[in-house]
């Protein structure tokens, strides 16, 4: 039977088709194979206090969207009866494929008897695997800014006297510690608010006599905070819980106990509702943080101060080559939150596990302050080594009269570290030499000139200037001896009254450079393209270089910024 040669074309067609669809599935299904032994290796045993029914529940609700995507299990400590149910957990990450083991412990303060409970019963199981913790959750921002927002609902806060209230102490001795972990959280939760005052107490856990004793202390500490506020008739005094206690129910719960010891005229803040999605995001950084990452798991945030749409293109096109090779974002400003969080959550959307922020600036403090606090660094990098001057510093700091409107920290599931700050790189030197290279001609007659944007502080401007200086060490050594001479300048040529000197300044080395012969080679020292120099040096002679971008040497800079910043990762595990 004949059949027309266009039906065989298509039959063939349609057989290549489904063989192809067929080895991408089987790819596909190897892939996520893959991918979740990966993720199995690593089990996560989550711990935290027993809170009665809704109390758990709203941290089980947390547990199970982190648990969706990892080997995980939840351990609720009471007292010795949670051996067992350690034991079951353990076994069952392990036969899950854990081949270690991380302890995520839901708790405000590592002294907390609950978790030093925890620590002891584990540290009797016969593990076959390694067992290791992370941090706290109160050593996170996260719970800094849990408190930012309770904060945030209160009005008038200068004239607000505000006792924060913790519990899960069970003696005088843990009390002590959990209270200087409470006093720092509220000390940097409260930075900016301006409260008339700030105090921190904290409540017992379980019954007994001594714990009658220590709940009149706290009726007390409710009374003098009380008596603070008679003191004033224009001030008032709120109660702010922060604790993960006792909430059986609607009605019996330790904020709902805390209620009917408050003195008459005293407000409790209304108890919010638990944020379960921010404590599940919590978890996920801390297991993300917990695990060996490869260059695939990074997330890079090209942080740039941009320009007009060809400046930033070009930018782009100039780390293309590392694209292939990260999960790349840009965010072309001057540190804007707004800006860097949208590429942060791109980046969340691409499966990145972290995320490095590259600071593409010349100066290496350049917007690193306004950074690291976004992403909570400005808490993390401290909080393990905390002396008791800076567990109070924060609340010295809120009583200053800060603005009110305090911006939030990101929270995101991708740990955050940053790198960046071109600075005085031998490789920025080089580059700029290469420049130079290509609009020499005849280098004994030719004064190279380096030239910045520059800074109007003159301590900031002063460090521009060393660092071009030490840009110009760098490139005698490399050839640059040939030269007649290499000068620096920075124009400042964002403040009227500090640029005009400078532009005579430069302006003077120009006309230096031409005597008997000679040639100005005016090379900027910018992160690419040029700025007012044309402008500035309008009717000299002079031969214009370009900047650090685009070139080999500043991919290989950015290159190694981004594996400064997995390095940051590695003194974590």
């Amino acid at each position: 039977m004949y059949i027309p040669k266009h039906i065989v074309i298509l039959k063939c067609f349609y057989q290549v088709s489904l063989l192809v669809l067929a080895l991408i599935i089987l790819s596909s299904h190897a892939l996520a194979k893959e991918s979740n032994q990966y993720q199995n290796q690593t089990g996560f045993l989550v711990l935290t206090a027993d809170r009665g029914f809704v109390g758990n529940e709203e941290i089980r609700d947390a547990f199970e969207l982190f648990a969706e995507s990892y080997n995980a299990a939840l351990v609720f400590v009471t007292d010795e009866h949670t051996e067992k149910y350690l034991k079951i957990s353990l076994n069952a990450l392990v036969d899950k494929g854990a081949e270690r083991i991380k302890v995520i412990p839901l708790f405000i303060s590592a002294a907390n008897p609950r978790y030093q409970l925890a620590r002891k019963l584990l540290s009797r199981q016969q593990l076959t695997v390694p067992i290791s913790y992370t941090h706290p959750y109160g050593e996170s921002f996260f719970a800094v800014e849990d408190l930012v927002d309770k904060f945030r609902v209160i009005e008038y806060p200068a004239n607000t006297h505000v006792l924060v209230v913790g519990y899960g102490a069970t003696d005088p001795v843990n009390a002590q510690k959990m209270q200087k972990d409470w006093e720092r959280i509220a000390g940097q939760a409260a930075a900016g608010f301006g409260f008339k005052s700030l105090q921190v107490v904290l409540a017992y856990d379980g019954k007994s006599e001594e714990i009658e004793q220590h709940t009149a202390l706290l009726r007390q500490a409710l009374i003098s905070s009380r008596a603070a506020q008679e003191m004033d008739d224009k001030t008032k005094a709120i109660v702010v819980p922060f604790h993960f206690g006792p909430k059986h129910d609607s009605m019996m719960s330790f904020d709902m106990e805390l209620k009917r010891l408050l003195p008459a005229g005293m407000q409790l803040l209304s108890e919010s509702k638990s944020n379960i999605d921010t404590l599940a995001i919590w978890l996920q950084r801390e297991a993300n943080l917990s695990q060996p990452l490869t260059s695939e798991d990074i997330g890079v945030v090209f942080l740039a101060h941009g320009s007009t749409f060809d400046w930033n293109e070009q930018l782009r096109e100039a780390v293309q080559s590392l694209m292939n090779r990260y999960k790349i974002e840009f965010a072309f400003s001057m540190a804007d939150q707004f800006t860097i969080e949208r590429a942060i959550r791109k980046l969340e959307q691409r499966r990145a596990k972290a995320a490095i922020i590259v600071r593409v600036f010349a100066l290496e403090e350049s917007f690193r302050h306004e950074i690291e606090r976004m992403v909570g660094l400005d808490i993390e990098n401290k909080v393990q080594n905390i002396s008791e001057h800076d567990a109070h510093s924060g609340k010295e700091y809120a009583q200053h009269g800060m603005p009110e409107n305090i911006p939030t920290r990101i929270r995101t599931r991708l740990p955050v570290r940053t790198t960046g700050g071109i600075g005085a790189s031998p490789l920025f030197a080089a580059a700029l030499f290469d420049r130079v290279r290509a609009i020499s001609q005849n280098a004994a007659k030719e004064t190279i000139i380096l030239v910045a944007h520059g800074s109007g502080n003159d301590q900031q401007n002063e460090q521009w200037l060393q660092i071009l200086e030490t840009l110009a060490t760098h490139i005698r050594k490399t050839g640059g001896n040939e030269f007649r001479a290499i000068k620096v300048a920075t124009w400042r040529e964002d403040w009227p009254d500090k640029r005009e000197p400078w532009i005579e300044k430069v302006r003077a080395m120009v006309n230096e450079a031409q005597k008997q012969g000679g040639r100005a080679l005016i090379i900027p020292a910018r992160v690419m393209g040029e700025g007012h120099e044309k402008m500035f040096l309008a009717g000299l002679e002079y031969e214009f270089g370009s900047g650090f971008a685009p070139h080999p040497l500043f991919v290989q800079w950015v290159d190694e910024q981004i594996k400064s910043g997995m390095a940051q990762f590695r003194t974590h595990e």
